[in-house]
C-alpha cells in the first residue's frame, strides 16, 4: 500500500471512529476485502475491532492478529460453527438454533451473541422474522456459554433505513431493555443508525475507500 493511501486510510478511520464514539457507540471495521497490510496499518494506528463475513476469513485473520477483537458478521453454516466457536469475540448473526448449538458445543468461554433480524422479511435475506426473535433469544440463553446480548439488522438496499432501524430499536428495548446491544448501520447508513440508537456500527467501504474497490476487483 503506498504511504499516501495508508495515511488516508488511517485518517478516514480516525474521523469516523471519533464521530461514532461521540455518539456513545462502537465502530467495527469490516475487513472482508482488505489485504493484511491494511489491517496492520489500522492496528498500528490503534484500531482493535474488526469484522469478517466468512468464518474461514475470521479464522485466518484471528490467527494472524490475535490482539484484535474479531466479530463474525456473515451467515454461518453448521459445518463452519467450529470457526466461530474458536475465533469469534462477538457473533452478530445468530439466526438458527441448530447452528448456535453447534457453536456452543465447541465453545469453551463466554461468547456474546446478537440475534440477526430479517428487517425486510425478504426470503433470500438472512435472519429471523420479527416475531421469532424473542423466542430465539430465550433459546440461546439456555445454550451455555453463549450470552445473547442484543440484536443485529441490515436495512434493505435502496430503502429509507430509518423506519427499519427504529423498529429494531423498539424490539431491542422490549427484549433486552435499552442497555442491550444494537448492531446496525453500514457505510451508507451508519449516521442514521446512530441517530436511531445503534450501539455498534459495521463499516467497511467508507473507511477503505476506492482502495478497497481496487482490491476487491483484483481478488
Amino acid at each position: 500500500m503506498p504511504i499516501g493511501d495508508k495515511e488516508a486510510l488511517i485518517a478516514r478511520w480516525h474521523a469516523l471512529d471519533e464521530e461514532v464514539r461521540r455518539a456513545g457507540a462502537k465502530l467495527v471495521v469490516v475487513s472482508k476485502y482488505a489485504p493484511d497490510e491494511g489491517v496492520v496499518a489500522l492496528l498500528q494506528a490503534g484500531c482493535r475491532a474488526f469484522a469478517e463475513s466468512r468464518p474461514q476469513g475470521l479464522r485466518d485473520r484471528a490467527r494472524a492478529y490475535p490482539a484484535a477483537e474479531w466479530h463474525q458478521i456473515g451467515p454461518v453454516q453448521r459445518n463452519k460453527a467450529k470457526y466461530v466457536a474458536a475465533y469469534a469475540d462477538v457473533w452478530h448473526t445468530a439466526a438458527d438454533l441448530a447452528v448456535a448449538a453447534a457453536v456452543a458445543k465447541r465453545r469453551t468461554r463466554p461468547l456474546p451473541v446478537l440475534v440477526q433480524v430479517n428487517l425486510s422479511g425478504a426470503p433470500h435475506r438472512h435472519g429471523v422474522g420479527w416475531e421469532e426473535a424473542e423466542a430465539l433469544v430465550e433459546a440461546l440463553a439456555r445454550l451455555e456459554p453463549l450470552v445473547p446480548c442484543g440484536l443485529m439488522g441490515i436495512a434493505p438496499l435502496g430503502e429509507d433505513a430509518r423506519p427499519y432501524f427504529a423498529r429494531l430499536r423498539a424490539l431491542r428495548d422490549r427484549i433486552f431493555g435499552p442497555k442491550g446491544e444494537l448492531s446496525m448501520g453500514m457505510s451508507g447508513d451508519w449516521r442514521v443508525a446512530l441517530e436511531e440508537g445503534a450501539t455498534i456500527v459495521r463499516v467497511g467501504g467508507a473507511i477503505w475507500g476506492e482502495w478497497e474497490e481496487r482490491h476487491k476487483e483484483a481478488a
